[in-house]
């Protein structure tokens, strides 16, 4: 009779299935060409998701339900990329990490769009058509990976860089800095507990176990189809403060930004950095009680020490594109950090997002006179 109850839950949950959590492993396990090992992350074409934020949000209170976020045929978000590129438009690609991506911002809000509305607004000659390549997690490795690899032969006019929160985190916890294969190559047989695993993830019941019992830093990384920051934060904030920060060496930053400039320069693409915007030194409570990123690598860190590292980062990315006579759009000191823009960490709220377009707008306006 159990046999026969699993068998029926197991059915109708594939009804309302969830995601394999080892997926990709298996893909690069089974079927190795289907892995890219040269861009640890990116969106397939032509994805169509909905999203919805949790109650209390700041900024969202009277957004909408749920949210649009569509990618587009070569994996971007934003209108269809035409190839070869038609005479009249000016193409532009924003790379970053969550704040580009902004996960639960609608298609029609996300702050790349409204650039794009701007800059198409009294142009009659050419079609301007901004791309979102912003992808969670990624840092400055990441943008350089997804130019080279992806963006360069797609005929950009122009690339927008907008990094650093995710540097301050992997500059100061990642001892592989270089991306050296570490691993081993002798040969291991494995074992039959993770062979099991394997095969039992295939199902319904032990997925949604996965998710229920998984540990504490996973559920802080995961990203789910309703916004769950509360849980994000209760974690965060049960978790004694460190006040000692491990030692940074920008210089692994510094030397991919050169590259970034290095790629645009040599393919004749103008070239746009921007600086990031963090709240982990806001004197405003609302905003510090949605802070949940100071915790990493299963330890929370001083916000105003981590705010520090931030700033520093962002005095790098302007002091390495003055040599260059690259420009700067200063979002750090361009948007506040109130509630009234972000909602937690470094995230735009609807509100945030409009601001963050217009004003870019008003920006490269500025840059083309």
């Amino acid at each position: 009779m159990l046999l026969v109850l699993l068998v029926l839950i197991e059915a109708v949950l594939w009804f309302i299935p969830v995601a394999d959590p080892y997926e990709n492993a298996k893909k690069n396990m089974f079927y190795p060409p289907i892995g890219n090992m040269y861009i640890e992350s990116q969106f397939d074409p032509n994805l169509n998701l909905e999203f919805a934020t949790e109650d209390g949000l700041l900024g969202f209170e009277n957004y909408k339900e749920t949210t649009k976020f569509t990618i587009n045929n070569y994996g971007f978000r934003g209108d269809e990329l035409v190839m070869p590129k038609p005479n009249n438009e000016y193409r532009i690609f924003a790379i970053g990490g969550s704040s580009t991506e902004s996960l639960y911002i609608d298609d029609a809000d996300v702050w790349t769009q409204v650039l794009q509305e701007n800059l198409n607004q009294g142009n009659d000659s050419t079609t301007v058509k901004v791309y979102n390549a912003g992808k969670s997690g990624d840092n400055i490795q990441d943008h350089l990976a997804m130019l080279s690899h992806r963006i360069v032969h797609l005929q950009p006019d122009e690339v927008i860089v907008f990094c650093g929160i995710n540097d301050v985190t992997r500059l100061m916890l990642d001892k592989n800095p270089l991306k050296f294969n570490v691993t081993k190559q002798e040969s291991k047989e494995v074992s039959f507990g993770k062979m099991l695993g394997v095969f039992l993830y295939e199902f319904q019941i032990p997925r949604r176990l996965y998710y229920a019992f998984k540990s504490e830093e996973e559920a802080l990384e995961t990203i789910e189809i309703e916004s769950n920051y509360k849980k994000k934060v209760k974690k965060t904030q049960a978790r004694p403060v460190e006040n000692q920060l491990p030692e940074t060496d920008y210089g692994n930053y510094a030397n991919k930004l050169k590259s970034l400039i290095g790629i645009c320069q040599a393919n004749d693409i103008k070239l746009i950095f921007a600086t990031q915007v963090v709240t982990w030194d806001t004197e405003e409570e609302a905003l510090k009680n949605w802070h949940w990123m100071t915790s990493r690598g299963g330890i929370r860190y001083n916000a105003k020490k981590l705010q520090q590292k931030v700033d520093s980062i962002n005095a790098i990315t302007v002091e390495e594109s003055m040599k260059y006579s690259i420009p700067v759009f200063k979002t750090d000191s361009i948007i506040s950090k109130t509630s009234t823009y972000l909602y937690d960490d470094c995230h735009f709220n609807p509100a945030g997002s409009k601001k963050m377009g217009d004003e870019l707008a008003t920006f490269i306006k500025t840059q083309k006179k």
